[in-house]
């Protein structure tokens, strides 16, 4: 698929519900930046057509992240648009990070239950906050930026985390915008994996967009995540395609 083929509906809207602390629009290509905190957002993402030459392009993506210190990444996606980058990033030796399949769903379903210790929010609250920095274990450093990137969205929320005896065990939420819910950090602590908390947070998630009236929903699990997939895959997701990283 070239750029006038893909759609880059997904890849938009993702970049709303995880948004970075600056933005620079150059030549179809965003680039975003958030002190180093995540790939996601800290990457170049050429979403449309250009018409300056690569090379030049990607020398001045270089040039800008070694301002801010950081190394330049580069968020491609499996379509004929992004195979002359990938190509050109892969023979200056640009490093081939974290395979990720975007997944869809087209039927959500509403839960006719209530699950034991689930809490729900519209917004990010403290209790959140802390066991979203614990289940992930983020460095102090990067606090602030989360917060501050948490505060950057634009679309309704659905902010989901699992206590147990006073203990957030896992966390997750989800953005609504354009027809759509996007899932993001479902996380569960590594020690209370494997009960299922994962599902119930998703199905949480989901259930509260479809009594909004959201039917559609879509989500980015590492490739390699097998019993992430295997889950997503019974609740109804199927990939729509892949994206990668290349970091130099």
């Amino acid at each position: 698929m070239d750029f006038t083929i893909m759609d880059f509906t997904i890849e938009e809207l993702s970049m709303n519900a995880w948004p970075s602390i600056q933005t620079v629009v150059y030549d179809g290509w965003i680039i975003r930046l958030a002190k180093g905190y995540t790939k996601r957002a800290n990457s170049v993402n050429p979403i449309y057509p250009s018409k300056i030459d690569l090379e030049e392009k990607i020398q001045y993506c270089k040039k800008l992240y070694t301002k801010h210190n950081l190394p330049a990444v580069y968020k491609l996606v499996e379509c004929d648009g992004h195979k002359a980058i990938d190509r050109k990033l892969e023979a200056l030796k640009y490093e081939l990070l974290d395979t990720t399949s975007v997944q869809v769903c087209d039927d959500i379903k509403i839960l006719d239950k209530n699950y034991s210790g689930i809490n729900v929010n519209s917004d990010f609250n403290e209790k959140w906050i802390n066991g979203f920095i614990e289940c992930n274990n983020i460095k102090t450093a990067f606090i602030e930026t989360l917060k501050a990137m948490l505060k950057n969205i634009t679309g309704d929320r659905i902010v989901v985390y699992k206590e147990l005896n006073n203990e957030t065990a896992g966390c997750g939420y989800g953005v609504i915008e354009n027809g759509y819910v996007g899932l993001f950090d479902i996380v569960v602590k590594e020690e209370r994996r494997g009960n299922g908390y994962g599902k119930e947070i998703v199905q949480s998630i989901l259930s509260g967009a479809g009594k909004a009236g959201i039917k559609k929903s879509y989500l980015q699990v590492v490739n390699n995540n097998e019993t992430a997939k295997n889950l997503y895959k019974k609740i109804g997701y199927r990939e729509k395609y892949k994206y990668w990283y290349r970091k130099g």
